[in-house]
């Protein structure tokens, strides 16, 4: 493999070295989750069904500064602070409320899968934040994983399982399967949870690409443990976006023949790469531009499928969705959010657009601002919807009010020149979900249903603010904008 790591692909694509493209089928039998060659959509028993859902995070790690290094594998966050909301309960409104979730999509660490890991007992002490035992009666992570799932099942929830990182200590900053500092966050101003001293590439946390597969199996394997038959999908890796499109299409055509090998009825959930790679035989943050169309408008990270027009992967369509993820300012402010007639703004973003007190270009009532957005979507995945695969928006969302956002207050400080009043997130959110209707590519799992996560917030609203730090942990009601948005895709 070109970036030397030694865990995939090879030589920067072998699988398809003369371009063939993807294969229609694996030409198994019907089963319970197949795609519709005609029209991309998901058939669960043979009948069309729209992917509605969200991320439930926790089991994947949840930061935790009290005591580092021990992320918390603990499901629904601190949600369970009292014990009037237990997990069926929220399953229940989730599938009653104007939502209308069918699907869950559930981030786990490897860490997660192993019973007997220090990192998800819920016996020791220091206990994990809130850890009430009425609401939440679990040993350790893996019994609450198994629980979910059952639950899950029995509240007509279908489940998309996703491996989110290499590591529950180092969570969304890998790149790869065996990354390694320095993280992009290590230079992030205002940031708190800074991961340098972990790694995948050696110790206790190593990880490679056999213990991945391994994984994989082990989740594949989970229906038929457990008596279910709701997981819909397994998600490969969350974001490679150090990765090639070539190496990461060849590494995910090997977790589709891990998934098959355990269970013929699991689709292949494939997420996209970056506007970069690691540079073959570098390490760390050294990088190589990934082909992504307009050099103008940056991927997020698990976005990019460009290099499919070169490069098919050759996971047979009827068992295989793309996943991309994508995100607006809330996130990250990419260039292409920027004014860029504004002087000394071109091309900048994020923490320099915000010294530099760039203005964004953001409304849903500015025709080129919609059609910037659209190119962006259609050059990275929509084509993908065009050629009838299934593309199941895997994460959107963020905090409505940004750069307002009492989970992090130090970002109004930052972009406070923006105008008053202005809802740039709310409206990126709004332009996107008006993309998805117009290309009626309306198969999402939104991020997410927790509240606490920190750029996003949640579909459910938090009692927490900056003001008044005693009301985390505490849910209040679902948000009815964001219930309104999300109930315009059908």
């Amino acid at each position: 493999m070109p970036t030397g790591t030694g865990v995939g692909g090879g030589g920067g694509g072998t699988t398809n070295p003369n371009g063939d493209p993807t294969p229609a089928t694996d030409d198994s039998p019907p089963g319970k989750f197949r795609v519709n060659p005609e029209n991309g959509r998901v058939m669960i028993d043979g009948v069309d069904t729209q992917v509605r859902g969200g991320n439930w995070f926790g089991l994947e790690g949840q930061d935790d500064l009290e005591r580092p290094g021990a992320m918390e594998l603990f499901i629904g966050s601190m949600s369970w602070v009292t014990t009037t909301r237990t997990i069926a309960d929220t399953m229940k409104e989730l599938t009653s409320s104007d939502l209308k979730f069918n699907t869950i999509r559930l981030p786990i660490a490897p860490q997660t899968l192993d019973a007997a890991h220090p990192d998800g007992d819920y016996t020791k002490t220091p206990k994990l934040k809130n850890n009430n035992p009425t609401a939440y009666p679990y040993a350790n992570a893996y019994a609450a994983l198994e629980d979910f799932l059952k639950q899950a099942d029995a509240n007509g929830l279908y489940v998309i399982l996703g491996l989110h990182s290499c590591s529950n200590h180092i969570g969304w900053r890998k790149g790869k399967l065996d990354d390694a500092p320095p993280w992009v966050d290590s230079s992030r101003e205002n940031y708190d949870y800074k991961k340098d001293n972990y790694t995948c590439a050696s110790g206790e946390d190593a990880y490679n690409k056999e213990k991945w597969l391994a994984n994989i199996r082990t989740m594949a394997a989970l229906p038929k443990k457990l008596g279910i038959d709701n997981i819909l999908g397994i998600d490969c890796f969350n974001e490679p976006w150090k990765y090639s499109w070539a190496e990461w299409a060849d590494l995910a055509k090997e977790c589709y023949d891990a998934i098959k090998s355990q269970n013929d009825d699991i689709i292949a959930v494939v997420q996209g790469v970056s506007g970069s790679h690691q540079t073959p035989g570098g390490s760390g943050l050294d990088l190589t531009p990934e082909p992504h169309g307009d050099e103008n408008l940056n991927p997020n990270w698990g976005e990019n499928f460009y290099g499919q027009h070169t490069y098919p992967i050759q996971i047979p369509r009827n068992r295989l969705c793309f996943s991309p993820h994508t995100y607006g300012p809330a996130v990250f402010v990419q260039k292409q959010h920027v004014d860029q007639s504004q002087a000394g703004c071109a091309g900048l973003e994020d923490e320099a657009a915000a010294a530099a007190k760039c203005g964004l270009d953001i409304e849903r009532s500015n025709p080129d601002a919609v059609a910037r957005l659209e190119k962006q979507w259609d050059e990275h995945f929509g084509f993908l919807h065009d050629e009838k695969f299934c593309v199941i928006t895997g994460e959107y969302g963020g905090v409505k009010d940004w750069p307002k956002n009492e989970m992090e207050p130090a970002l109004a400080q930052m972009w406070a020149h923006l105008p008053a009043g202005k809802r740039y997130d709310w409206e990126w959110q709004n332009m996107y979900t008006d993309y998805l209707i117009k290309k009626k590519m309306t198969d999402f799992t939104y991020w997410s249903i927790n509240p606490e996560s920190g750029d996003t917030g949640g579909i459910y609203g938090h009692k927490y603010t900056d003001a008044d730090k005693t009301g985390w942990g505490t849910w209040t009601g679902l948000d009815t904008e964001k219930v309104q948005m999300l109930a315009r895709l059908k």
